[in-house]
């Protein structure tokens, strides 16, 4: 995948070749919505984010961008039957899917999506969260920051994936002509997130950039 360039092929061709396959209805999901070219996180952040969620147990879960669900059931499987995940989507062709999973996988009803654009559900929300993952409109990240910043506990844990556009963001120009506006709000937004005073981040050159955040 072009994405993938961020890391050496060689490198992330062993890295893949050596991690444990996801099985059950996690990997027949996973399997399904790359086949379908679904944007789902790579399989090194849905690691990190599986990983960091056994750990750290949180009880209220916020995700911008659900995509098909399958980082929302991820979660679900890592926290146990007593979490709470809310997360927010506005693509239709997204939402149906994710439907659909959470109607097969989520029987207990932990899940609960907001359809619609993320900013304006963000400003509903009052209630804090232990673990936020962002994975939405990356244009729109320094927009989301305010928001995070509001309803992360201290001592929560906050993703953001997708940070370095293909590694255009290190590289400050991109691509194409039309997405410099991305670019330049992703810098914008890495920078941002470093000036947070009581909050830890550390950027990790994994899948296509991936940011891991403590609230102290």
């Amino acid at each position: 995948m072009e994405k993938d360039k961020i890391v050496y092929p060689y490198i992330l061709e062993f890295m893949r070749r050596t991690r444990r396959e996801r099985n059950g209805y996690l990997g027949e999901i996973e399997r399904r919505a790359r086949e379908e070219n679904f944007p789902i996180s790579q399989p090194e952040t849905a690691d990190l984010i599986d990983i960091i969620c056994r750990i750290k147990k949180p009880s209220r879960i916020l995700e911008i961008g659900t995509c098909v669900g399958f980082s929302s059931l991820l979660i679900k499987e890592a926290c146990g039957n007593d979490s709470v995940i809310h997360t927010i989507e506005r693509n239709p062709a997204m939402i149906a899917p994710a439907k659909e999973n959470f109607s097969r996988y989520d029987s207990n009803g932990q899940i609960t999506m907001f359809e619609g654009d993320a900013l304006e559900v963000l400003k509903t929300i009052t209630e804090p969260y232990d673990f936020i993952f962002l994975d939405a409109a990356k244009g729109q990240y320094p927009n989301f920051l305010a928001h995070i910043k509001r309803l992360l506990v201290p001592g929560g844990v906050f993703i953001s994936d997708n940070v370095f556009f293909n590694g255009y963001v290190a590289k400050g120009e991109p691509d194409v002509r039309r997405n410099k506006t991305i670019v330049n709000r992703l810098n914008e937004y890495l920078s941002e997130l470093e000036k947070i005073s009581d909050m830890n981040t550390v950027l990790l050159p994994i899948s296509d950039g991936v940011t891991l955040s403590c609230k102290l």
